[in-house]
């Protein structure tokens, strides 16, 4: 019995080869996940939805019309087990520990090395939801309520600040003085600002926080309107 919880953690998957066994349809949910990464799918199976092939056929991903073997996990760094068979992704799991490669077999989490979030995305910010494999359907409900919750300001915000690190970090000496500029931006309520469509007062605040903090005022924020 696993005695601790997984630890959340984001990965760089951008041009990582991804490999996935089994061609049904929750292969493609988890194929079509990965690709938007950025990541090099290779899906491993004897045969494959319409999706999958419409996919390969466009060069988005490669396939192996095959029945899985070990020498399938060659190169590759993360591993997805989605197969119908429970002794095939017994054995794939073994395979993957062997070799000290992450892998995930769908909806049996005793044999994952990590599972997948739920993914609420929003432009430049992602938020993942994991009940720890307990219970996907309480994930899926609330990544469901989170979005109703969670507007566009917050990736224009993220965005926007994102803009003034390099500054900050040059101006700012420690990680407590940048902490507290950028808390203190947010702290005015550009978010709330944003709701109403307040946008000279959100350009307004930001360049006031950087004027008392010495940091330079990039161009994104500079150039905010109302018309926008």
């Amino acid at each position: 019995m696993k005695r601790y919880p997984y630890y959340p953690i984001y990965l760089d998957i951008e041009d990582h080869a991804v490999l996935i066994i089994g061609g049904g349809n929750v292969c493609a949910r988890k194929a079509e996940t990965m690709m938007k990464y950025g990541a090099r799918v290779t899906i491993v199976s004897p045969e494959f939805t319409g999706e999958i092939e419409a996919w390969a056929r466009d060069g988005q991903l490669a396939l192996k019309r095959k029945r899985y073997d070990a020498s399938d996990l060659e190169g590759a760094t993360i591993v997805i087990a989605s197969t119908d068979d429970t002794s095939v992704n017994e054995q794939i799991a073994a395979d993957c520990r062997a070799r000290r490669i992450p892998v995930n077999v769908v909806d049996v989490t005793p044999l994952c090395e990590f599972i997948v979030p739920a993914i609420i995305d929003k432009g430049s910010v992602h938020i993942a939801i994991s009940t720890g494999g307990k219970s996907p359907a309480l994930a899926r409900t609330l990544k469901e309520d989170l979005q109703r919750l969670i507007g566009p300001e917050y990736a224009e915000v993220n965005d926007l600040l994102g803009t003034l690190r390099d500054s900050a970090k040059r101006v700012l000496p420690t990680d407590v003085d940048r902490k507290h500029f950028f808390d203190g931006i947010i702290a005015r309520g550009i978010l709330e600002m944003l709701r109403e469509g307040r946008r000279a007062d959100v350009r307004d605040a930001i360049i006031a926080a950087c004027s008392e903090a010495g940091v330079a005022v990039s161009d994104a924020v500079r150039t905010m309107n109302d018309g926008e």
